[in-house]
């Protein structure tokens, strides 16, 4: 009985947890081109260099 409760109790706690809102992790990237250099922090980033040697970093 006691196992069935823990099981239950276990159950209940991991069905509640897929429901709340999962953490997003941040992505980085940071570029260096031949006029200078730049870096995103954010949940989609992208760094490139321009065809003049710029760099462009969003987030």
């Amino acid at each position: 009985m006691k196992k069935r409760i823990i099981r239950l109790a276990i159950g209940l706690t991991s069905l509640i947890a897929s429901f709340l809102p999962q953490k997003a992790e941040a992505d980085f990237c940071s570029i260096e081109c031949p006029n200078d250099s730049c870096s995103a922090i954010g949940t989609q980033v992208e760094c490139i260099c321009d065809a003049y040697g710029n760099s462009v970093c969003s987030s």
